[in-house]
């Protein structure tokens, strides 16, 4: 396996693995969960999800820049000469990693909180 197709590899892994696990989480899990759960398992489970998928959500965010600078590098030798997609992908990784800070840093230990305290409304 040559440099090159092991950071593509890796890079589509990451970021398959980060945006399948929302696609997954959003589109499949959360109608299911609303369908046949009552409100506060359904909590108590979106805490325990979120739990287990942010692990690997932080494993992509550490590997998504590394291959992706490396693909940069081999593919364009550097960022000057990078297509504009590629600079939307950057742009939008850094969005993405924002958003998912703010998720993880205020949101879900409010959702734990409130699970641990039993406040369902």
């Amino acid at each position: 396996m040559t440099a090159f197709s092991l950071a593509y590899s890796l890079h589509l892994l990451a970021a398959l693995i980060w945006v399948g696990g929302m696609f997954f989480a959003w589109m499949i899990l959360r109608p299911a969960a609303v369908t046949a759960l009552e409100g506060p398992v359904r909590l108590k489970l979106w805490v325990e999800v979120f739990q287990r998928f942010f692990v690997w959500v932080w494993l992509a965010v550490v590997i998504l820049p590394i291959s992706g600078v490396g693909l940069l590098q081999m593919r364009f030798s550097g960022f000057e000469t990078a297509p504009r997609y590629v600079q939307i992908m950057m742009g939008l990784y850094i969005v993405m990693v924002a958003l998912f800070i703010r998720i993880q840093s205020l949101q879900l230990p409010e959702l734990r909180k409130a699970v641990q305290d039993q406040q369902w409304a």
